[in-house]
């Protein structure tokens, strides 16, 4: 399938109260009440009640509103302890490095040539990849042929070859040209390990090193595990484990403009441009640098294989986490996160303003309200 890569006009950005915050969570989330933060706690029991129902297998489920974790949910044996496999949302962590990197002058810009950085990597299939920009990898629209969208128990799923090659780089690089450079979208985890590649290239030290020293270790990550490849290099997309606390983190890093305390850990350039739509995919669907958009929910996600989610919700000031052990991709979290979680923060947020509207009423005095009834009745002949 082919899609024609495009500008949305749709850019999700933030309200500049969500830059105000009480606290930040680097050493652990502080907690508050659906009351506290205006949302409806009943949508949130009706949400549980869904995935119980229709038996999805979440293993957990985490929510922080306005900066405060308001639901942390453990369904299974995993713990909050538990280091959990986030497959694709790696993807977004590499998105973030190469950001990061950008902003420290290791990379001139996503323009430049993937092989300014890969040179040294024998390729002899080297038909327009001298053509391939960073951007091509983020947005995966690089031309080059890829299918892991079948089972992976397929002997022509190319992610399954990826991992049974002995030098990941060398086999992605050697894949021929479907297209262009830019002119389709195919997702391609062999372009996001390109970018892990590209980091350590460029800044000299591991991908691991660099996301300790750059993002883990500033937002406070208390453990995690990377992936690594033959050669040693952390697989840019997929092969992370982390905790689902420190998921959270990335969503709320980005739900501040990439602003973590004092500190811009990553440019609000880079987040504004993460998270936009470059690619239409469909009417639901767009894709940015390794970000999911999708314009009728405004929300941006880092999604992985079989349910892994990190949903950022500027309008609502949210972020909502999940790990599962899914079946495929089962999981309807379009519907999850529209009809109970945003709903929930609505609803909250009406019913404060019918109780503030009710205490002002009540201190202004019975004949106030008397006033008011006339005035209703007046509007009703």
């Amino acid at each position: 399938m082919m899609f024609i890569v495009s500008l949305s006009s749709n850019q999700i950005g933030l309200t500049e109260s969500s830059l105000e915050r009480d606290y930040w969570p680097t050493e652990s989330w502080q907690s508050a009440s659906f009351e506290e933060v205006e949302m409806n706690e009943e949508r949130i029991v009706e949400m549980f009640e869904y995935i119980d129902e229709n038996n999805y297998a979440i293993d957990s489920v985490l929510i922080v509103k306005d900066g405060y974790m308001v639901v942390e949910e453990y369904l299974s044996y995993y713990s909050s302890e538990t280091l959990h496999p986030v497959y694709s949302v790696t993807k977004s962590f590499t998105s973030t490095l190469i950001g990061r990197a950008i902003e420290e002058g290791y990379i001139e810009s996503v323009d430049q040539k993937i092989l300014e950085f890969l040179g040294h990597v024998d390729v002899p299939n080297i038909e327009n990849k001298e053509n391939i920009t960073i951007e091509h990898l983020l947005t995966m629209t690089s031309g080059i042929a890829w299918n892991e969208e079948i089972s992976y128990y397929d002997p022509e799923n190319t992610f399954r070859q990826l991992y049974d090659s002995s030098n990941w780089v060398e086999f992605v690089l050697n894949q021929p040209m479907e297209d262009e450079p830019g002119d389709s979208w195919k997702y391609n985890s062999g372009g996001s390990h390109l970018l892990s590649a590209i980091i350590e290239n460029a800044t000299g030290i591991s991908t691991r090193d660099y996301a300790e020293n750059q993002i883990f270790s500033k937002l406070g990550f208390s453990d995690y595990f990377w992936e690594e490849d033959p050669q040693g290099i952390c697989f840019g997309g997929s092969g992370l484990q982390i905790l689902p606390k420190d998921m959270a983190k990335l969503g709320y890093l980005f739900l501040n403009n990439g602003t973590w305390n004092v500190n811009q850990i990553v440019s609000e350039e880079w987040v504004s441009q993460a998270s936009e739509g470059k690619i239409f995919l469909s009417y639901r669907t767009e894709y940015g640098y390794q970000w999911w958009v999708y314009p009728l929910i405004d929300a941006y996600l880092a999604l992985g294989w079989a349910g892994q989610i990190i949903c950022v919700i500027p309008q609502h000031d949210i972020v909502a986490v999940f790990t599962s052990s899914l079946n495929e991709n089962e999981f309807p979290f379009r519907e999850i996160v529209a009809d109970y979680i945003i709903k929930a923060s609505e609803e909250g947020y009406i019913e404060s303003i019918a109780i503030t509207l009710g205490s002002v009423i009540l201190s202004l005095g019975i004949s106030t309200v008397v006033i008011v009834s006339k005035k209703k009745q007046n509007r009703l002949k």
